[in-house]
């Protein structure tokens, strides 16, 4: 049976709500159904996404309002919209407390290390060692430009090896990890790459862009491979 998979929209833009091609591709081609979920401003209707799904898809998208994980505005790098924040956070936490399979990609893994008591810095300059350029200048978002090098007891180990090259396209990073968090991939100068629940089946946060890779990837095709098959038994009753 196909699982439905929640995509969660990116953001607003000329007041439309928006999710790229690529991530819907990426979903369908690997045998879920995808399934759009816009903004909403009743969280008492969450949990009609979590009851509908099988399992969800963050995507990128814009900075995350700094009040949000305890602090001020402190660059004048990219922009920020509180609606998305919000609701963002909210139906992250649901899904999180519902254990439902979670794939969070770039701005979608920093939800989820915020949403579990973690934080970012709002620019990687603002981090007390020197970094590399993460975003990259290529012709194409499939084109790698980084090595991130995982750890050997974590999912992602399994699914792509020790390391793997990268697109990347943030300029935020993870400052301290959430809660049931743990580090499961870095780039050469200490950024983390990568994060896993370490309570939950299968959450897993990439702060590249898999979805971009996909045609070109065969670790980022099994990556969305192992989403889709994690969420299609994620509401399976056994019975004894």
């Amino acid at each position: 049976m196909n699982p439905v998979i929640g995509i969660v929209t990116c953001g607003f833009m000329n007041e439309r709500q928006f999710v790229p091609q690529t991530y819907i591709h990426a979903v369908e081609a690997s045998g879920g159904i995808p399934v759009l979920l816009p903004c909403m401003t009743e969280e008492s209707l969450y949990c009609h996404y979590t009851d509908l799904c099988d399992g969800f898809l963050f995507c990128g998208g814009d900075d995350i309002t700094p009040f949000l994980f305890g602090e001020e505005l402190l660059t004048d790098q990219g922009h920020t919209d509180l609606i998305t924040d919000n609701f963002q956070l909210s139906l992250m936490r649901q899904i999180t407390s519902a254990k439902l399979p979670l794939l969070a990609v770039c701005r979608g893994m920093q939800i989820l290390n915020i949403a579990m008591g973690g934080s970012i810095y709002q620019d990687i300059s603002l981090r007390p060692c020197p970094s590399v350029n993460h975003v990259q200048l290529s012709q194409s978002r499939e084109d790698v430009s980084h090595k991130v090098t995982f750890s050997s007891n974590s999912m992602l180990y399994n699914i792509c090896g020790d390391s793997i090259y990268t697109n990347t396209f943030h300029h935020q990073c993870i400052k301290a990890v959430g809660e049931d968090l743990r580090i499961t991939g870095i780039t050469s100068d200490g950024v983390i790459e990568s994060i896993e629940s370490v309570t939950h089946p299968f959450t897993i946060g990439v702060q590249w862009h898999p979805e971009c890779m996909y045609s070109v990837s065969t670790p980022m095709q099994n990556l969305f491979l192992e989403f889709i098959n994690f969420s299609r038994n994620s509401k399976v009753i056994h019975l004894v």
